[in-house]
């Protein structure tokens, strides 16, 4: 048999599931994601689990919300809005796409985040039909910093407001009973074992911050297995889950990482390449063995697995070689989210900035409103001329060349197949 060779990406739209023993696919599944290397189809769902989170088929579900934005007419509000509660880190990583951003050292006031708690769950378009439904809270720093972050939750769960929170996991332990209002908690761990750990998050060769780190997974695990709360619930797309942006040193670590967050209680391992910063003159690649040895390391997880332990990777925002594939035309994806974010410079402490690309949080043109104070003026500029203007200036040459990997890929790919041009014949079920 010849050995397998590039990998090929099959958008989730192709339908397909593999046989790790035969080496092709063998039945259908709706809505799945798979990863050819010369006839050989990989991928990390079975007919069960293909249904979480990770599954891009739900973003049809927003089809008819997404159909309403125009530049005549009410623009919905975004179903997710991430909100970064800290520009600042405990944290260096390698790869941080808010590296920039950082050096302001800000955090969102208890006012701002408790009005904007109270602002997303009123604001609603289309006769109500449409309002944010989830906040993500996230990135541009570790959002634990803040000490109002437990609040925040408190507040956006009483108003019914999904939420969910990416955390480097050093200060779980200071918010385990917050966090388990979370639907998820996504730890960014990165890394199998310390010594990787402390060279990619860049702390001292002695440091134990990856035992910590585990420790408190471990803890938040148990705590949430013995309430009846979102995080303890039967989804497979609930509870805490291991993350794992792939480098060059850590490919190797995936079966380890998987071994690890089934023994602390964890419900699943995602993992994706790293992407490098728009901002940062920073290039680096992977190798044909490199790829080789991601390969077997998915077969070793596949193999040795629980039964019930998700493990995903998202490879559709990647080309065969885990390089960005941002073959789009236009970004429509900037009204279908947004991120709240701390002010800049010398604004009042209770300012804030609304940026409209996750990828580009240091990009000052792609702020939709910079140093407000009016939390209400997030709903009146959305899908308002400024907003137009962001997406007039953001060409299809600055999508492949500037931008980078993009998180939301599918949804304009999504955008230009099937509302723009209706090539699916949508209808036809």
């Amino acid at each position: 048999m010849r050995k397998a060779g590039r990998l090929k990406r099959l958008p989730f739209w192709e339908i397909g599931v593999l046989d790790l023993n035969e080496g092709k696919p063998r039945r259908m599944i709706e809505g799945s994601m798979a990863v050819k290397a010369e006839g050989r189809y990989w991928m990390s769902a079975t007919r069960e689990r293909n249904w979480t989170s990770f599954n891009s088929g739900k973003l049809f579900a927003h089809y008819e919300r997404w159909k309403l934005i125009q530049r005549s007419g009410e623009c919905p509000p975004p179903a997710l809005i991430t909100v970064d509660p800290a520009n600042c880190c405990n944290l260096s990583c390698e790869w941080c796409n808010a590296w920039k951003v950082r050096q302001n050292e800000r955090m969102l006031s208890r006012k701002v985040l408790l009005d904007f708690a109270g602002m997303a769950s009123e604001w609603k378009s289309h006769g109500g039909k449409y309002g944010v439904e989830a906040v993500c809270i996230a990135g541009g720093g570790e959002p634990l910093c803040n000490p109002h972050v437990g609040e925040f939750l408190y507040e956006l769960n009483r108003k019914q407001i999904d939420t969910a929170t990416v955390t480097n996991g050093t200060l779980i332990d200071k918010y385990a009973e917050e966090l388990l209002s979370s639907q998820y908690v996504a730890v960014s761990v990165d890394a199998a074992n310390a010594s990787t750990f402390n060279k990619y998050k860049g702390l001292d060769k002695e440091s134990r911050v990856f035992d910590k780190v585990i420790d408190n997974m471990e803890m938040l695990c148990r705590i949430s297995r013995g309430k009846k709360c979102n995080l303890s619930k039967e989804s497979p797309s609930n509870g805490v889950n291991y993350r794992m942006l792939l480098y060059k040193d850590n490919i190797g670590e995936i079966s380890e990482a998987a071994r690890i967050a089934q023994d602390i209680g964890c419900k699943s391992l995602h993992i994706r390449p790293a992407g490098i910063p728009y901002d940062l003159k920073h290039e680096f690649s992977f190798t044909e063995e490199e790829l080789e040895l991601f390969r077997e390391q998915v077969s070793i997880v596949e193999r040795t697995k629980k039964s019930g332990f998700g493990f995903y990777y998202t490879l559709g925002k990647f080309n065969e070689k885990f390089q960005k594939c941002n073959d789009f035309k236009s970004c429509y994806a900037i009204f279908m989210t947004a991120t709240l974010m701390p002010a800049s410079g010398e604004s009042g402490d209770d300012a804030y900035c609304l940026n409209v690309c996750c990828d580009r949080r240091s990009d000052e043109r792609m702020k939709l409103l910079s140093n407000e104070t009016d939390i209400r003026e997030i709903a009146r500029s959305w899908g308002k001329d400024g907003h137009w203007k962001i997406f007039d200036m953001i060409s299809s040459d600055e999508i492949k060349h500037i931008c980078p990997r993009c998180t939301y890929y599918e949804h304009n790919k999504i955008v230009e197949n099937c509302i723009l041009n209706d090539n699916m014949l949508i209808h036809f079920i």
